[in-house]
């Protein structure tokens, strides 16, 4: 679940790269190995990919303070931490918390228990929420029709 959502985010900074008029601070950021540069050099990867795959899309946090470097007044945690379902925990923590859980399975082998079906059913309702969120917030903020037919 959390490599779609970093994929989604990683593809679409990636585009707003492309055409951001603001790329330089981006560019200067992101710390390009010999293996990246040579990739580009041959052509077999978009400079605008690369540098996005130096980023990392996992946090909602760090996505927010990624996608500023395009443009200072692009706040993508705004629309995470609008009430949703009139519950407590905006979607921005919970997905805060869902990647603390996936870190930890990862890097420590400490399995959550809590992630049953109805749970499970939860999360990718609330990821979808927020990606059709974030994805609604950028189509504003740069003036475009969003596509929901995917």
């Amino acid at each position: 679940m959390i490599a779609v959502w970093e994929e989604f985010f990683r593809a679409t900074f990636a585009a707003c790269l492309r055409y951001s008029k603001q790329r330089e601070a981006a560019l200067k950021r992101a710390k390009l190995s010999h293996a990246d540069l040579e990739e580009l050099a041959i052509g077999s990867v978009q400079v605008e990919r690369s540098v996005a795959e130096f980023f990392s899309f996992q946090r909602p946090s760090a996505i927010a303070e990624t996608f500023k470097l395009l443009d200072p007044k692009l706040d993508l945690a705004a629309p995470l931490r609008k009430p949703y379902r009139r519950r407590r925990v905006p979607l921005y923590d919970s997905i805060e918390a869902l990647v603390e859980q996936r870190n930890a399975l990862v890097h420590a082998g400490d399995i959550s228990l809590g992630l049953f079906d109805k749970q499970l059913e939860t999360t990718m309702t609330d990821l979808t929420e927020a990606i059709n969120r974030a994805y609604n917030y950028i189509a504003k903020h740069y003036g475009f029709v969003p596509n929901h037919d995917y």
